[in-house]
């Protein structure tokens, strides 16, 4: 439903033309009524109005100067004047204010009515105009900013393919006549990157030039010719986001092609906030070159330490671990306060540490994995003692992980060995105390411990061992049933075929008849052993 004011100073016609309207176009305005250009605008200001019928001469402000002052406030309702004189001059001051529609008091109805449908057919070709505008605005922009991404996290490409896809993307004239880009962190709000976004996206409804994408550590990208941008969103995340936020912006660039050159260095000027004090909201410009230069090599990080680190993993030293990663830390004295050490240093422990443990041993809980890729980035942090802390906890997390892999690698050879050692021993007086001394474990752990590998307790793995040796000597010798079970370990005869029969589900003597039956029938005989 569409907002309709009618203003006029003379309530019978300012309430005739509203009568007129209810009842002709029931259900499809709302209208309203002032008595001036002053309580006109008041209502205008307070709501939207899209049909503005106002009469021209009223006291204290008359028709044109409301359209005027609405005009200049960015209020711009269709406007059908009334006016009591058929003057030339009055039609052509109201086709320079854009009146949509010119009536003559008295007003007549079907004059009214049919200005009105004329009007609203023009407000209708308006909104599929401003519809197909934005629809088209946000196919650009959204192709922009898919470029924007493409460009910032694919493989990298010669000048000329870039320039054709950013030429395609409209970004040549987006970014004119120069740009800058920056990059947002909030790290105190997880839903900082979202009021940003809803933030740029009202600035470019109000003709904001800009574009803005996410990159691969999540953090928001955006570049525009506006000089004051940065430092305006940097001004209102700090009053609605939760401390601290940052923003690290590039130097102007006038060529486009150069746009990922500067998402590097408003990166790189981002990465000043691990060494700075806590602040709110911080923009951090680029320094002149900042971020051209190649990256400080590893080995400018102690590798003695580094190597120190990494074999400590593991072996229980875990205070004496952690403070050889304290000593990493220490940043040395340079004018960029340590960043480009700790981004060798970053690079350093990902690459020579915490990647090789995971090439070396596989991974590790979705826990460990999280925590493995936030540390992978110096990006995901807001101070160094929250990098530096992630860090400490990653070291402690793998040094277990790899603790338990070696503990349970080998305690499956001390079972292995148990288990060779009771195949080998089987026909002997043997008991758990026995086979617990030869791999030298506790009694009880090796309890547990053989339970957990076998499946089965000891008693019951021995027997069953004995019983597959005497079902072997059954079958291939012709000795008597006791003497098989002395040689399998069994003082008792009677003991083992209760064991044999619990077992197998028949005797021993009865295991040996049925084999030899089934032999005979096929025309086998049994080899001796």
């Amino acid at each position: 439903m569409r907002r309709l004011l009618i203003v006029d100073d003379e309530r019978n016609i300012r309430l005739g033309v509203k009568a007129m309207i209810d009842r002709e176009c029931a259900g499809r305005y709302e209208t309203l009524t002032a008595e001036g250009g002053r309580e006109a605008l008041e209502i205008i200001r307070t709501g939207r109005i899209d049909v503005l019928i106002t009469d021209i001469r009223m006291p204290e402000m008359d028709g044109f100067a409301l359209i005027r002052k609405a005009a200049d406030e960015g209020y711009r309702p269709a406007v059908i004047i009334l006016s009591g004189y058929d003057d030339f001059d009055y039609a052509r001051e109201a086709i320079q204010y854009g009146v949509k529609e010119y009536l003559l008091k008295p007003i007549v109805r079907e004059e009214l009515y049919r200005a009105l449908d004329r009007v609203e057919e023009a407000l209708r070709r308006a909104e599929q105009t401003e519809s197909l505008r934005r629809e088209a605005e946000r196919y650009r922009s959204g192709m922009a900013a898919s470029v924007l991404a493409y460009l910032l996290v694919g493989e990298p490409e010669d000048e000329a393919a870039v320039m054709e896809r950013i030429e395609a993307a409209g970004l040549t004239e987006l970014l004119a006549p120069d740009y800058a880009v920056g990059v947002l962190k909030p790290a105190g709000d997880p839903l900082g990157r979202a009021k940003a976004e809803d933030w740029l996206r009202q600035r470019a409804a109000d003709g904001l030039k800009a574009i803005w994408t996410t990159d691969r550590d999540g953090l928001l990208v955006f570049a525009s010719p506006d000089p004051g941008l940065a430092e305006a969103l940097a001004g209102e995340l700090g009053k609605i986001c939760e401390p601290p936020v940052y923003i690290g912006l590039s130097g102007r660039e006038t060529s486009a092609v150069r746009l990922v050159r500067r998402y590097r260095q408003a990166k790189r000027a981002l990465k000043r906030s691990l060494v700075m004090p806590p602040v709110r909201s911080a923009l951090l410009r680029a320094e002149p070159g900042e971020g051209d230069g190649a990256a400080m090599p590893v080995r400018h990080v102690p590798q003695d330490l580094v190597r120190k680190l990494a074999n400590m993993l593991g072996t229980g030293r875990d205070r004496e671990m952690l403070a050889l990663a304290g000593r990493l830390f220490e940043l040395p004295e340079s004018p960029d306060g340590g960043v480009a050490y700790l981004e060798a240093l970053s690079r350093a422990l990902n690459e020579q540490v915490f990647d090789q443990v995971f090439r070396t041993y596989g991974e590790e809980s979705v826990e460990v994995l999280k925590l493995y890729r936030r540390v992978g980035s110096l990006d995901h942090y807001a101070s160094l003692a929250d990098y530096r802390r992630d860090v400490e906890e990653l070291l402690l997390l793998l040094s277990d992980y790899i603790r338990s892999l070696r503990s349970a690698h080998a305690e499956h050879r001390e079972m292995r060995a148990a288990v060779q050692y009771i195949r080998e021993n089987y026909w002997k007086d043997l008991n758990m105390a026995m086979a617990a001394n030869h791999v030298s474990l506790n009694y009880a752990y090796f309890g547990q411990l053989f339970k957990e590998y076998t499946g089965e307790s000891f008693v019951s793995y021995l027997r069953r061992v004995r019983i597959e040796k005497a079902k072997e000597l059954l079958v291939h010798t012709d000795a008597k049933v006791y003497e098989i079970a002395r040689r399998v370990g069994f003082e008792n005869v009677k003991h083992f075929n209760r064991v044999f029969k619990e077992l197998e589900g028949i005797t021993a003597l009865e295991y040996r008849q049925r084999h030899a039956a089934v032999a005979a029938a096929k025309g086998e005989f049994a080899e001796p052993l």
